[in-house]
């Protein structure tokens, strides 16, 4: 084996311009470190994010390598980190470097990709899906006949939760942009609405009959989420799991939340399955390997072309889930 590999760096802050594929030497695993032969890294809004030095959670140090979320086979290990892990199929999260060959990560970052799971499915499962699952039945409880709203519905978690809000029985609104239309509605979505029209909280209530939506998830926030509470049934919730548009205005209480006493939570996955502790996992791997649910994996595309990828991102015209091939369809 040859001891370089090809690498997506991205040398100082900037544009996805600043991403460089470069020949670098193959990383070596030091003690409690485990290193993957990378084979998919999906694209995570955070990859974008850091690249631009928009965010202080999970910041590397430049220069850095893209991709905190990542599929492989783990290929050797450092010192303190049991042998039998060689060999695995594994999904690395909250640890860059997964727009490589090969990369590094720690034992408390990996979760063993499920049996009968292929390797794309494999790359998107824990944080995709979990979080879906997790926003709508453990933070939203969403029950049969509900009302579910989703923002960005033609994204990763807004086309997944579609499909698992209709498995409950719920009704679901998609706000999107009408491009993108033909995909939330493949994946379920009822009803759709223009996400830039600035009465699309009137429409809600319309296709509702005044009832409004019992829950909504909301992972774009900024300046105009107290539209929101516009939408709102009466004890229904809004959920915050992100903030792709910014911060969302604090919250006022007295006006915004008493006359139709609505609650306001943020959403954190790994409190969810903490919470949990799992029990859900067999109902959810049985719904991906039969089909049921599908993750909705819209674009598959080659390690140089990740520059291009982050830049069509930050312009708002991907779908679903995006994926760079890196080694592909490793056999272990």
């Amino acid at each position: 084996m040859s001891d370089t590999m090809k690498a997506m760096i991205a040398e100082n802050p900037g544009p996805p311009e600043n991403l460089e594929l470069r020949e670098v030497p193959i990383p070596q695993p030091g003690p409690g470190q485990i290193r993957l032969r990378v084979a998919y890294a999906a694209l995570n809004p955070l990859d974008t994010h850091a690249r631009a030095a928009r965010v202080a959670y999970m910041a590397p140090d430049f220069p850095f390598t893209p991709g905190i979320e990542f599929s492989g086979l783990v290929d050797a290990v450092g010192d303190g980190i049991d042998p039998a892990w060689i060999g695995k199929r594994v999904v690395s999260e909250r640890h860059w470097g997964g727009c490589a060959e090969f990369a590094l990560t720690t034992i408390d970052n990996l979760i063993e990709i499920p049996e009968g799971f292929d390797w794309i499915l494999g790359t998107v499962f824990h944080t995709c899906v979990y979080s879906s699952w997790h926003v709508l039945h453990t933070a939203g409880r969403v029950r049969e006949g509900d009302c579910v709203l989703l923002h960005s519905a033609a994204g990763a978690i807004g086309a997944m939760s579609s499909q698992i809000a209709k498995d409950a029985g719920a009704t679901v609104i998609g706000l999107c942009s009408p491009t993108k239309f033909d995909f939330a509605r493949s994946h379920g979505a009822d009803h759709l609405i223009d996400s830039r029209a600035e009465d699309w909280p009137e429409t809600v209530m319309a296709v509702t009959d005044g009832h409004g939506a019992d829950l909504i998830i909301d992972g774009i926030a900024g300046p105009e989420a107290p539209k929101n509470f516009e939408a709102t049934a009466a004890f229904g919730q809004v959920i915050y799991m992100g903030a792709v548009a910014g911060y969302a205005p604090p919250v006022d209480i007295s006006r915004e939340l008493y006359a139709k006493s609505i609650a306001v939570r943020g959403f954190m996955v790994y409190l969810g399955m903490a919470v949990t502790g799992g029990t859900e996992l067999p109902e959810i791997h049985d719904a991906l390997i039969s089909g049921r649910w599908k993750a909705p994996i819209s674009e598959i595309v080659e390690l140089e072309e990740t520059p291009d990828l982050h830049r069509r991102f930050e312009a708002r015209e991907l779908m679903g889930r995006n994926l760079i091939r890196v080694g592909g369809e490793i056999e272990g």
